[in-house]
């Protein structure tokens, strides 16, 4: 007979709080403990200095000016505030998570379009590729019930669970599409959704999950969800270094790819690796080892990354053919999770500054296969951003989406 996991337990064997996801804390930054990987968290300690690889000579951009003691000893903008540079107007919209809500920046100004209840935390949105939606998790709070049926011993606790939702980027139109909410009788607990990214025909999100099977089933693993539906469509197998599974998955522009990362050792290689799934041949293949948090260019000929050295992140640029580093943006290894603007001449990134994440920008040169980069600049000033949470890029406006209008009469 299926018993869930015991409040507190992690679906691998390990024990774990039922924390929001945007809350855990992963390696590659834990001194200052900002950003967070739920349940990969194991794997990112076990992620020290990354293999060498063969690597085209990165051409980088001039570090950003050391912080000061005002940067070190600042505090964040309030809860519902994001602070923007008034100098840089965005073109599209770029969307993002702080304190549990999503805001949009678009031009020069930002709007909040979530709003947290009882607890919830939005976290790690995308948009779908026609910029009509928005697609999140959003973890909430319910009371799950565990014991031995066997023995009629059931107790109540505090369950911590995601949903799949959307919503357009004024903020209307928000619905919830799949939950994590497991039911089994006299049972309830979850399982585990994060890292949405959307199919280009709006078909299908790719995420990373251990469901819908009963808890400690499997890892958590790249799993492919029916957005007309909502079932969980044929989990494809793939290799992972239990108990660590994958993370990060990332449509390409053609919808036949997707690039993730499968965390943990592989034997002496201590780096997470990036793989790329074949939709079609439901196989994948190696990219590249010592980056994780791919991101395809708009042509789909390269990958927007995070080199991993040791606790150091830095931003990067591969080739998505072959895995070779053709670009390096920032050297102060505290910067990740970076985002293409729709043109593909700029890149969007987190960057930490003492305590406080906030969004920068730089812009992106590409001469035949040569890259150069503008000196960054803050997207966002003191605002405090979740870290653990990728923004997204649009070419959309703010706001939703227009009205169709009615085909024209024939002549």
């Amino acid at each position: 007979m299926w018993r869930p996991r015991k409040p507190g337990s992690d679906p691998s064997g390990g024990t774990r709080r039922h924390l929001p996801v945007a809350r855990h804390v992963t390696a590659a930054l834990c001194l200052v403990g900002l950003i967070g990987s739920g349940a990969v968290t194991y794997s990112l300690i076990r992620n020290p200095i990354p293999i060498a690889g063969k690597v085209a000579p990165a051409a980088t951009a001039e570090p950003a000016a050391g912080p000061t003691q005002e940067d070190i000893a600042g505090t964040p903008a309030p809860s519902n505030v994001v602070i923007t540079n008034k100098q840089i107007d965005v073109p599209g919209s770029i969307v993002y998570a702080k304190s549990g809500n999503l805001f949009v920046q678009s031009g020069t100004g930002v709007v909040q379009i979530t709003h947290s209840k009882d607890g919830s935390q939005a976290s790690q949105p995308t948009w779908s590729s026609d910029g009509q939606w928005i697609y999140y998790i959003d973890t909430r709070i319910t009371s799950g019930t565990w014991g031995n049926p066997d023995n009629g011993g059931v107790s109540p606790f505090r369950l911590t669970y995601p949903v799949l939702c959307r919503v357009h980027a004024d903020g209307s139109g928000e619905a919830d599409l799949v939950s994590g909410i497991l039911k089994a009788g006299k049972m309830r607990t979850f399982f585990w959704m994060r890292h949405p990214s959307i199919s280009p025909d709006g078909s299908t999100a790719a995420v990373i999950s251990d469901g819908p099977t009963a808890p400690g089933v499997k890892d958590n693993l790249l799993s492919f969800i029916s957005l007309r539906t909502g079932a969980f469509l044929s989990t494809p197998y793939l290799r992972e270094m239990h108990p660590f599974g994958h993370s990060e998955p990332a449509y390409s522009p053609d919808g036949k790819s997707v690039a993730y990362v499968m965390e943990g050792r592989d034997g002496a290689d201590p780096a997470p690796s990036i793989w790329i799934y074949d939709v079609a041949a439901r196989s994948a293949r190696l990219l590249v080892r010592g980056y994780r948090g791919p991101e395809w260019s708009p042509d789909g000929k390269y990958l927007a990354v995070a080199k991993v050295s040791g606790v150091k992140l830095d931003v990067a640029i591969l080739d998505a053919s072959t895995g070779g580093q053709v670009g390096q943006v920032t050297s102060d290894g505290r910067s990740w999770a970076p985002v293409w603007s729709p043109s593909g001449d700029r890149l969007a990134y987190m960057h930490l500054t003492g305590s406080i994440v906030d969004l920068y920008l730089a812009d992106v040169v590409r001469s035949g296969a040569a890259f150069t980069f503008g000196s960054p600049e803050r997207l966002t000033e003191y605002s405090g951003l979740d870290g653990s949470s990728p923004a997204a890029w649009s070419a959309a406006g703010s706001g939703a989406p227009s009205p169709s209008v009615a085909p024209s009469a024939s002549p």
